[in-house]
């Protein structure tokens, strides 16, 4: 068997493509589930999210924590007075805002919802803070393109995006307006988006519920089930009696008519304060048309017997142990049972708390490469001064081990008083102030 020899031109074509959803920009195109495909699955991810509640205090949860972790504009380098300048730069940017950095980092963790949250960067002149016009006003006025607000667009809006087939590069995406242009389009370099995964080159990402959709539905179903039995089991069912002709072919309108009246009346019985029934007092004629005890239409509510064969309650709690295991939050649900220990919770916390440093790490990297270095290139700014936005520590360090650290360190016979940079660090993850060296020299 021969094999070709590669020319440098073919080596350099693109054959192939990451998938459907790179060659016509759908929304989670390779989705095998068609409910959670396009704007189905924006819908059903927002139901799940809003409608669960152990969906609910997770993504709340995440929120939270994730709201309270710092960031920091670090210079390309600390000794160089320029690279600090502009590190000042990007600091001021992010200050000089419709908004704050803390209302857009909660808008962007959409993304772990949906699996891509799109924004549109609307940039402004920094001309100073007595200009009237939006596009001018700012707090600084050094005259450099900054940034007035980094403006949401909602997933559901997203019609499709605009992939380079080819190259797998999102050159943008389509949205919904409500206005009479119908669909406005948003080219990337106007636009920062967040996913939670580049499989595939897919734009949409991948909904960090999408392995908790088959325990919810099933959850949510039994759940209805139980609602609808409870009711049941306190109201009865509604049982009437009505003379046969009523229920025969031959029946007469004004029959079957009363016959619809009474069935929509059974059909809205409630046991509340509201609920009743009237019903006719008339009784059946004896032989000799005499009256007799037996009503023409009777009315009951008819109770079940018995207890029923399943418990409900544990299949509710495994698949809300499921839910919550699938989004690594199942140490929400310890404490609720006979069992859980320290050392069980703290794992599973330590494990959740390492996947909220991922996705404020993922955040971090978007508005480094979407957004500082689109401010860079706008205001044709050198490179070499580039500074990198980095977030701070999403929990607190833990103390007595960091102390049992250093004990051991100190038992080794390693001395860290001499490394003040190290010190330093140390302080900082006990969230105390660092050393004033100024003090020292005098």
């Amino acid at each position: 068997m021969t094999t070709k020899k590669l020319s440098e031109t073919e080596g350099k074509k693109i054959l192939g493509i990451g998938g459907r959803n790179v060659r016509n920009g759908t929304i989670h195109a390779d989705e095998f589930i068609p409910e959670l495909r396009g704007r189905n699955a924006i819908r059903k991810y927002r139901e799940m999210r809003d409608n669960d509640s152990t969906i609910g205090a997770v993504m709340y949860a995440t929120e939270q924590v994730l709201r309270d972790v710092k960031f920091m504009v670090v210079p390309s380098d600390e000794s160089d007075s320029q690279a600090v300048v502009e590190a000042e730069f990007v600091e001021s940017v992010l200050e000089d805002m419709d908004h704050t950095l803390d209302d857009h980092i909660s808008e962007a963790l959409s993304f772990l919802t949906f699996g891509f949250m799109p924004f549109e960067v609307v940039y402004k002149r920094r001309v100073g803070p007595y200009e009237r016009s939006p596009k001018k006003n700012s707090k600084c006025s050094d005259g450099r393109i900054g940034v007035r607000k980094i403006a949401a667009r909602a997933p559901w809006t997203i019609d499709r995006f605009d992939v380079d087939y080819q190259s797998g590069e999102v050159k943008g995406f389509f949205q919904s307006t409500a206005n009479v242009l119908g669909s406005s389009y948003i080219p990337m370099n106007k636009a920062v988006l967040y996913r939670t995964t580049s499989i595939n080159g897919d734009p949409t990402g991948r909904s960090v519920l999408r392995n908790a959709y088959t325990s919810y539905t099933r959850l949510n179903t039994i759940q209805q089930y139980e609602a609808i039995g409870i009711e049941r089991e306190l109201a009865g069912i509604p049982h009437a009696e009505i003379p046969a002709e009523y229920l025969s072919p031959d029946a007469t309108d004004d029959q079957v008519a009363f016959r619809n009246n009474l069935e929509s009346i059974l059909k809205d019985v409630k046991f509340n304060e509201q609920g009743y029934l009237i019903t006719p007092s008339d009784t059946y004629p004896g032989k000799d048309g005499e009256p007799t005890n037996q009503k023409l239409v009777s009315i009951r509510l008819m109770s079940a017997d018995g207890s029923r064969n399943i418990d409900i309650d544990p299949v509710v709690k495994r698949y809300q142990h499921d839910i919550a295991r699938s989004v690594l939050s199942e140490f929400l649900m310890l404490g609720g049972g006979s069992q859980g220990s320290y050392a069980l919770s703290k794992s599973k916390t330590d494990l959740f708390l390492r996947a909220l440093e991922a996705y404020i790490q993922t955040i971090v990297d978007v508005l480094n490469k979407q957004l500082v270095e689109r401010l860079w290139q706008l205001n044709g700014l050198d490179y070499k001064y580039l500074p990198k936005i980095v977030a701070g520590d999403v929990a607190p360090h833990d103390l007595r081990e960091l102390g049992s650290f250093l004990r051991n360190l100190n038992g080794a016979n390693i001395d860290l008083s001499d490394q003040p940079d190290i010190v330093d660090a140390l302080l900082v993850n006990a969230e105390l102030p660092k050393i004033n060296r100024q003090s020292e020299t005098t």
